[in-house]
């Protein structure tokens, strides 16, 4: 009898505690906007931008549940997982505390607040079967304080937790102290990644914008403070506003420096729709579309370059953050398409890109990237203009791609220390060449190959000057590279094999591909 007796408290115990929580996680206290950031939670108004399951390849399913009517985010079969706002990076310098409410079933998970300077974990005791209301000293909890962009819970064991209720804040103010602002608009429209906290903004225009935009609203946390705003006269050129508080022992000033940095509109496509399997572009009309199931990595941001005239967003990248690639849970077949296509846009500090497709072949992921870089890799990268790039398939089957097992592509570089800004636009696959519609200039250049068919040698002949010249086989291999910084070049063909080629011919306003026979 006393072991039934014994065996009976065991099973209550390991029952004493529910497998999820059955209550709501604790209500925040209320707190001036001033006063906090808000990821995830209903107490207060939540950051623009976040992405509660920015799919890092990880095991832990995401799940927004409700909990006795609360919104919370379930994590099962817990390894690690995340919560991103890379587009609207957020400074925590003047917060003293992460707050999170966790719920654990025997996980003792670590919480990072991730930036671009490091990735250090705080650790989380397990109590289980229970809300744990935790509030971690900013200090030490990130690499850069000033740019925030991720939150990643790991150390997980297949079990499952829950969270809610995730911000930073700071202790307010004595009365009459408060000199942020709440809103702060240009030209009718709040700030992107605007915060009380952040004095600092970036605020980037096509480059050859004349037009100086102008602050429209300036508005105080505290009605009573005093906002004075000075407009900027040109760009490049600062905008302010200082905010005295009402008491007028606190100054603060807001300054929003405009910058002609985004580059003109990307180029149109102009390949014929039944043609293409779109992967990203807004300006082709194209209706067959690739679906993407998560992405991973991280893109700065995707900027309209053409706001008066529809939708023409891109691609930001930060390379010297990180890359950025989608993906699907299963794999798609391409074999009706011989052409991928892409635009890109790169900085003067950029000098290499690459341009990766991704296989599954029953669970096997294997990367295979097209490299462009000043020097010459695969195709020479150019700066500061918009360029179009044409790659044939068979370059990708060449270095062991198969066209029925697609599933990822990814925008990526060899290092951090290689690139900064590209931006990209137009990415799809075609049945023939893509063709776009970039300018006059390059729609009226014409390239010519004589003799070809050949048989020592091909003369290339443009109405441009031609930067590069790279020739591949069918396969995709890469046999040569010649920059002739001319109108007129010569590709050597003696050497060759009879067959197929393909010259991709590089100048300063686009890229076309020529076929080139060898008898």
């Amino acid at each position: 009898m006393k072991k039934i007796t014994f065996l009976f408290a065991l099973f209550c115990i390991s029952i004493g505690y529910s497998q999820m929580p059955t209550t709501a996680a604790p209500t925040p206290p209320a707190r001036n906007a001033a006063d906090v950031i808000s990821i995830y939670g209903s107490a207060y108004t939540n950051i623009t931008g976040v992405n509660t399951n920015p799919g890092w390849g990880q095991s832990t399913v995401v799940t927004e549940i409700q909990v006795a009517g609360d919104n919370t985010l379930q994590y099962a079969n817990f390894n690690y997982q995340g919560t991103d706002w890379a587009g609207t990076p957020q400074n925590i310098s003047g917060f003293e505390f992460l707050h999170v409410d966790v719920w654990t079933n025997a996980q003792a998970p670590n919480v990072f607040a991730i930036s671009s300077g490091a990735e250090i974990p705080h650790a989380i005791s397990s109590v289980p079967g229970s809300w744990q209301s935790l509030d971690i000293p900013v200090a030490g909890l990130t690499g850069n304080p000033n740019s925030v962009i991720q939150f990643k819970f790991d150390g997980g064991t297949g079990g499952t937790i829950y969270l809610d209720n995730l911000y930073f804040w700071k202790s307010p103010l004595p009365a009459g102290s408060d000199a942020t602002l709440s809103d702060l608009k240009v030209d009718g429209i709040t700030i992107p990644g605007f915060s009380p906290s952040a004095t600092s903004y970036t605020y980037e225009l096509v480059v050859g914008t004349t037009t100086v935009p102008q602050i429209t609203l300036a508005t105080t946390t505290d009605s009573a403070a005093n906002a004075v705003i000075n407009q900027a006269t040109s760009i490049p050129g600062n905008a302010t506003v200082v905010v005295t508080s009402q008491n007028g022992n606190v100054n603060a000033t807001y300054t929003v420096s405009f910058v002609a940095s985004l580059p003109n509109p990307s180029p149109t496509p102009s390949t014929p729709n039944a043609e293409v399997l779109n992967i990203y572009s807004d300006t082709g009309n194209f209706t067959n579309t690739w679906v993407k199931d998560y992405d991973f990595g991280v893109f700065q941001s995707k900027p309209d370059l053409d706001p008066t005239a529809g939708v023409n967003e891109a691609i930001k990248m930060n390379f010297a953050t990180a890359g950025y690639g989608e993906g699907t849970n299963g794999v798609t077949d391409i074999s009706t398409y011989n052409w991928v296509h892409f635009d890109y846009f790169a900085d003067s500090n950029s000098s290499e890109i690459r341009f990766i497709l991704i296989k599954n072949n029953g669970g096997a992921v294997t990367e295979h990237f097209y490299e462009l870089t000043t020097a010459g890799s695969n195709g020479t990268l150019i700066q500061s203009s918009w360029q179009s790039v044409n790659i044939p398939l068979s370059f990708f089957e060449g270095i062991g791609f198969n066209k029925t097992q697609f599933f990822q592509f990814k925008l990526g570089t060899s290092s951090d220390l290689v690139s900064d800004i590209v931006y990209f636009d137009n990415i799809y696959f075609s049945v023939n060449q893509a063709t776009v519609l970039k300018n006059n200039n390059f729609e009226a250049t014409t390239f010519t190959a004589y003799p070809n068919p050949a048989q020592d040698q091909w003369n290339i002949n443009a109405t441009q000057n031609i930067n590069s010249i790279l020739l591949f086989d069918v396969t995709g291999k890469q046999i040569l590279s010649l920059k002739p910084n001319n109108s007129s070049a010569t590709i050597n063909a003696s050497d060759l094999s009879s067959g197929i080629y393909f010259a991709n011919i590089s100048t300063e306003n686009g890229t076309k591909v020529i076929k080139l026979i060898k008898n």
